[in-house]
């Protein structure tokens, strides 16, 4: 394998929030691009479909999905953190750390039970900590991301 290039840390946590359904990230270790691929794109790799079957702007991604299918070399790491981010338990610590204990309260009740996400969404809004949230998830996302990062034996670029 080539040397390794450093991944940008922005990248990492930005597939993390985006937290889209049904897609595959992998990191190619030798540029230290992210590459997010569609579970269509992933199956049509791996089902060997004919390139032709599908829009111009899709057969790119389909490309580095056999790439990384055909991978002997150990250039594509697959980015499993993505699968195992749990947001809930992040709201879960955000609201341990408010020192208002009746807004923590308020938003500890908001979190349970079905619609939990938005209940707590609208809850920090009205108590004015929506950006004191955002900042906190982010710190925390980029936690996870660098530990993730380092077990992996992947070098990181801030």
């Amino acid at each position: 394998m080539n040397a390794k290039k450093p991944v940008k840390l922005d990248d990492l946590v930005a597939e993390i929030e985006m937290k889209i359904d049904d897609t595959f990230t992998f990191i190619n270790m030798t540029t230290g691009e992210v590459i997010t691929l569609t579970s269509e794109e992933y199956s049509a790799a791996e089902d060997e479909q004919p390139l032709e079957k599908f829009p111009i702007w899709q057969r790119e991604n389909i490309e580095k999905a056999i790439r990384i299918i055909e991978d002997e070399d150990g250039v594509y790491v697959d980015f499993t953190l993505k699968h195992d981010f749990n947001e809930y338990e992040i709201i879960e610590n955000f609201i341990g750390t408010l020192e208002d204990g009746d807004i923590r309260e308020v938003l500890y009740e908001a979190t349970q039970g079905r619609g939990a996400f938005r209940r707590f969404k609208d809850g920090i809004i009205e108590h004015g900590i929506d950006k004191q949230w955002y900042r906190y998830k982010e710190s925390k996302i980029k936690e996870l991301v660098i530990a993730w990062c380092k077990e992996q034996d992947i070098e990181i670029q801030a």
